[in-house]
């Protein structure tokens, strides 16, 4: 009885998946350059477009079903756009950088954040960065995702994230959009995975 609720649960947590993806694709990839435009836009530092650019689509991926087809998916796309990017303008200007730096950081910079200022991690010592919990998750994602994703945990820009994935042989071509693919990627499985606490969350 239990795994058969558990089946059902797996079920619908697969269909909305698959609704959310469908909706993303179907209402936001078609407009990603007027989100990049926005970008541009609202972003304080010309360095944090790229991330912004790339929390943004996350934050439409994780939000998509609320969009109501009535209304015009531009308009819906710039509003959502300046005021995420609002939020996150405020955010950066509100970090206190420093050098004890909490698990609970640790786990929202590897969900949401950019980086994590103050801290000496790099894609050799993280290890002893995180918790078993994130280790875990971490070691369950691809290699191509993880290293992406801990490069720039590790403070890279998306262009040197994609310089060092290509002489590690882990780029064909030096396509920044495919990087960006990879964290987007990797963000979405790690959530999955680990709360924001970084604790395990129950299969």
């Amino acid at each position: 009885m239990e795994t058969n609720t558990g089946n059902q649960e797996q079920e619908l947590k697969d269909l909305s998946v698959e609704r959310r993806t469908n909706l993303f694709n179907t209402y936001v990839l078609p407009h990603v350059n007027l989100v990049y435009k926005l970008c541009i836009r609202y972003s304080y530092s010309s360095a944090d477009i790229e991330d912004n650019y790339n929390e943004v689509l996350i934050n439409f991926y994780k939000y998509i079903e609320s969009y109501d087809p009535a209304r015009s998916i531009q308009t819906w796309l710039h509003i959502v756009t300046k005021r995420f990017i609002g939020d996150m303008n405020n955010k950066r200007s509100q970090y206190k950088t420093t050098d004890d730096v909490n698990v609970n950081q640790l786990a929202e910079s590897l969900l949401d954040e950019d980086d994590i200022s103050g801290n000496s991690m790099d894609i050799t010592n993280y290890p002893q960065m995180y918790n078993d919990d994130i280790l875990a998750a971490l070691s369950k994602i691809k290699p191509i995702y993880r290293e992406a994703l801990l490069l720039q945990q590790a403070g890279y820009k998306l262009n040197e994230i994609m310089e060092i994935s290509y002489r590690n042989g882990n780029l064909r071509t030096k396509n920044i959009e495919t990087v960006k693919s990879r964290l987007f990627l990797a963000k979405q499985q790690m959530r999955k995975l680990i709360t924001r606490d970084g604790d395990r969350r129950e299969e």
